[in-house]
């Protein structure tokens, strides 16, 4: 009897033994807290990422990683339950990264609030996307491999040892070759505004361009030719310019000697030039007036053979007297045609009124309009006037 009471007792105490390390790994765990969950999409997991790894917002735990599952062929899907009571403390646009304290060393779930955190809290079922993944040493090892498959290691290294020695003892001009980089990145960056607008009206330019690129081969092919002429012609095109040079020095010569000369013809006929710059207009209406005329006498002349003239005697009008007559140059009005080019023969040509000292058109010097009441018209007053003074 005494030797089963005490197997009872051990086995009593094995049992609250193993109880109270269940128990504490249970509370360890979190497992008889309430959690929600969330859930975290990211490129990957890691390698070293497992269920129960930390969740840790600012540093501090507010829970752990319930499950990790594969989600297509680069995504992980990693099951958090958080705390809830931690949950007013998390923005809903919270930044997660995946993230580990050493190199090699566990990974765990690392959040922290952004720059413009959200008056919105994280809620229960929410997905949220990793920003970051730690670099892990596979990969470092993954990526070297590939890179030593790549490029040959006898080559790599002579290439390093030359890169080596063409550094040697050329620090301090490598460092200012990196400052002067550096500040023309800086210049760069800051005409970056122009160069996207360069770039957004770059198209239209080379559509432009590729539009007449056949144009533009044909012109190329065109001075090919004429090129090719000019080389071949290249003895008469120098005759040609020496020449072209001995003319332009005789009238060099010429000009130099006769400076002044021009200068005063210029000078004498620019009143004649102003003068006939005034009247330009008319001068059209001339010219097209005498071969219209040409085209009547024409038609109503040349058809007939012999000599057809038309005489009048008219009396003659009162003579100038001097100094009432002086002619005077005041006639002014600008240009006229005066009905020319088409004139209309069964209507009387017009006459412009001048003031040039005397009119001959005056009434008083006609014919009829001079003579005394009653008299008749002689041979003197046909010949000398209607009145000799």
């Amino acid at each position: 009897m005494r030797t089963n009471g005490y197997k009872l007792a051990a086995l009593a105490l094995v049992t609250a033994i193993g109880g109270v390390v269940a128990l504490a790994v249970a509370m360890f765990d979190q497992s008889f807290s309430d959690r929600v969950p969330v859930t975290v999409v990211a490129q990957r997991a890691g390698l070293v990422m497992d269920p129960g790894a930390r969740v840790k917002m600012a540093g501090v735990t507010v829970g752990a990683v319930e499950s990790i599952t594969q989600s297509g062929e680069s995504t992980a899907l990693l099951s958090l339950l958080i705390d809830p009571n931690a949950l007013d403390a998390i923005p809903a646009n919270v930044d997660v990264q995946v993230t580990s304290n050493t190199a090699f060393g566990a990974k765990y779930v690392s959040m922290s609030a952004p720059e413009h955190p959200s008056t919105e809290r994280l809620a229960a079922g929410s997905t949220i996307d990793a920003s970051h993944v730690t670099v892990e040493m596979n990969t470092v090892f993954e990526n070297l491999t590939e890179v030593l498959r790549t490029v040959q290691p006898e080559k790599l290294d002579a290439t390093l040892a030359a890169l080596s020695s063409a550094l040697q003892g050329r620090g301090d001009r490598l460092g200012v070759a990196l400052g002067q980089a550096d500040s023309s990145l800086v210049e760069f960056a800051t005409a970056r505004g122009a160069l996207d607008q360069v770039l957004t009206e770059l198209p239209p330019v080379t559509d432009t361009y590729a539009a007449i690129a056949p144009d533009l081969m044909r012109s190329l092919g065109a001075l090919t030719t004429t090129g090719n002429t000019v080389v071949d012609r290249q003895a008469d095109l120098d005759l040609l310019l020496l020449e072209v040079t001995g003319l332009a020095n005789t009238g060099g010569e010429v000009l130099t000697q006769n400076s002044n000369a021009a200068v005063d013809v210029v000078s004498l006929l620019r009143p004649t030039a102003v003068l006939l710059e005034e009247y330009s207009p008319v001068i059209p209406c001339m010219f097209t007036g005498l071969q219209e005329s040409k085209k009547i006498g024409d038609g109503a002349y040349n058809g007939q053979p012999g000599i057809k003239m038309s005489i009048g005697l008219i009396a003659g009008t009162e003579p100038y007297h001097y100094p009432d007559d002086l002619p005077k140059v005041a006639a002014t009005g600008g240009p006229h045609c005066m009905g020319l080019p088409l004139r209309d023969p069964n209507v009387n040509a017009p006459f412009l009124v001048t003031d040039i000292g005397v009119n001959p058109f005056d009434p008083q010097r006609q014919p009829n309009g001079g003579m005394p009441s009653g008299a008749t018209a002689n041979l003197m007053t046909y010949l000398f006037g209607t009145a000799v003074r």
